[in-house]
């Protein structure tokens, strides 16, 4: 039975949504976000081992450092 519960779990799709002063914005187009971004300013020369996601709300911007040695910005897309 243990199994089939961790089957059933590895399979379960999850969306996580950052809520903030009545807006929200799902947590995997930020990602995205980043990742692109990461890759319009670095072109590819030096590949994302670890990415850090630091959401600040306040600030509508989700900050980002890349294997330890390169830091970026984007802005939350709240809907």
């Amino acid at each position: 039975m243990t199994a089939k519960k961790e089957t059933a779990t590895q399979q379960c799709k999850e969306t996580i949504f950052l809520q903030y002063n009545g807006k929200e914005v799902c947590i995997d187009q930020v990602r995205e976000a980043i990742k692109d971004n990461y890759d319009a300013v670095k072109k590819g020369s030096d590949p994302a081992e670890e990415i850090k996601i630091y959401l600040k709300p306040e600030d509508t911007k989700a900050y980002y450092v890349v294997n330890e040695d390169f830091a970026g910005e984007v802005d939350l897309s709240f809907e």
